[in-house]
């Protein structure tokens, strides 16, 4: 088999900050360029930005013909290990390009790496510091109506939700609803094959959305009128708790 021409770095890292993440991407890119001869991809699979098949397809635009597709972190989640390769596998490619995925890297190998790097960095007296547990008025709950969460689950992103809650957020100030919706973006929410995926509290409704006009009919429709998206809206498993106790929506933000 002839040598890769493309890297994809995949960062697994959850919980991280926009600025953060442009960081962290950043060193792993930089990293990347210093070690591989070809060129060099860093995405995130939980984040925002460049999901993994528009990845692809951008190094195949670019004239890769071999892409190495390299799951980066520590740790690395279980359940990456065991959903990377069948994603990989399941990209559309066409016959002018091949993928390969590479193994993680071995976590003892890391975490020496890990150890040994942070055992070099400075100090300083705790002492030093000025204590504190953030602002003052952070022992209050937040004055919202609606609370929506995000799935940024590597699967859902995969399905190209990294731009969700941006594209949400700005819905909701053209609607007057910023100071009344709070999002949030979590883990895997778990109806991965229906994703990218919402979830609209109080009430527990939970949304596809597949693209921008489905998004446009959750502000307008659901958010702002209190109706519903039933094309839209997640199926209950028959059976379940929440198939019993489910009440369709009932609020309006107008």
């Amino acid at each position: 088999m002839e040598n890769p021409d493309h890297l994809i770095l995949c960062l697994s890292q959850p919980s991280l900050s926009a600025r953060d993440e442009t960081a962290l991407l950043g060193a792993v890119l930089r990293a990347g360029q210093a070690q591989f001869a070809g060129s060099v991809t860093a995405i995130r699979l939980e984040g925002s930005g460049l999901s993994l098949p528009k990845a692809v397809q951008k190094a195949r635009e670019s004239g890769a013909r071999h892409v190495r597709v390299q799951p980066v972190g520590f740790p690395m989640a279980a359940s990456i290990r065991a959903w990377l390769p069948g994603v990989v596998a399941h990209l559309p490619v066409a016959e002018d390009i091949r993928l390969s995925l590479a193994d993680p890297s071995d976590p003892d190998a890391m975490a020496q790496a890990l150890v040994t790097q942070a055992l070099a960095a400075d100090m300083q007296d705790a002492a030093s510091v000025r204590p504190s547990l953030g602002k003052a008025g952070w022992q209050f709950l937040p004055d919202f109506d609606l609370h929506i969460f995000i799935c940024a689950g590597p699967r859902c992103a995969f399905r190209g939700a990294a731009t969700l809650q941006t594209m949400l957020k700005a819905r909701l100030s053209a609607a007057g609803l910023s100071d009344r919706c709070l999002t949030t973006t979590t883990g895997c929410l778990f109806p991965c094959n229906q994703g990218p995926v919402i979830a609209v509290y109080p009430q527990g409704a939970w949304f596809h959305v597949p693209d921008e006009v489905a998004l446009d009919r959750i502000v307008t429709d659901v958010l702002v009128a209190g109706g519903d998206a039933p094309d839209l809206r997640l199926t209950e498993r028959p059976g379940s708790r929440r198939a019993l106790s489910f009440s369709h929506l009932d609020r309006s933000l107008s």
